[in-house]
Order: C-alpha cells, then sequence, then structure tokens
C-alpha cells in the first residue's frame, strides 16, 4: 500500500544523511555523473553510487545514459525549492529552540 504517509516517510529517509542533501544541492546546478559527484564529495564513488540509488528509488533524482557515464540530475525541477523551504524551517526551528532555552533558564 503506498500511501502519501509512506512516500513522505521515504523522502525524509532519502534526506536523513548530510551526504544525500549535497548530493541534491549539487544537482540543482547541473546533471553530474556519479564520478564527478565523488570527486566534489570526496566521497568514494561505490558510497556515491549507494547515495544515488537511494536517492533514484525516493524519486529524487533519475539518470541517462551519454556514452559509457550515467548522468545524474533531480527528477522535478522543485526540488530546490522544497530543500531552500526545509533549511529554512531547519534554521528557524534551531533559533526558536534557542529562544526558548533562554527563556527557561531566566
Amino acid at each position: 500500500m503506498d500511501v502519501p504517509e509512506t512516500r513522505l516517510t521515504a523522502l525524509g529517509q532519502a534526506l536523513a544523511h548530510p551526504a544525500r542533501v549535497r548530493i541534491l544541492a549539487l544537482l540543482a546546478q547541473e546533471e553530474k555523473c556519479g564520478c564527478a559527484l565523488a570527486e566534489v564529495l570526496g566521497l568514494d564513488p561505490s558510497v556515491v553510487s549507494r547515495h544515488l540509488a537511494l536517492l533514484a528509488e525516493a524519486g529524487l533524482v533519475t539518470s541517462r545514459r551519454e556514452g559509457p557515464r550515467l548522468l545524474w540530475r533531480l527528477s522535478h525541477d522543485h526540488i530546490p525549492l522544497v530543500l531552500a523551504c526545509l533549511a529554512r524551517l531547519s534554521c528557524e526551528r534551531s533559533t526558536h529552540d534557542v529562544v526558548a532555552d533562554s527563556s527557561q533558564r531566566i
């Protein structure tokens, strides 16, 4: 059963690793092959490949073959906006936590 909550949970799990979030940010600039992502991230290509597979399974990235290379890109144009909203929400939450912690000490 593929209910919206299940899909949303899968997206959350896909975003739960900093390297995967960085991969999405890099792919927001332009499509890249796994080897280029590995070089920029300083990770082993096999690790990047596993991250890309998880992102693809969550429906966040797609790939196309160009000769011997597999080029990766975001699956939707709105993914950078969603990431920006989540980042802003995270920052607001962090700021709120600091203010709440400070007021509790008073």
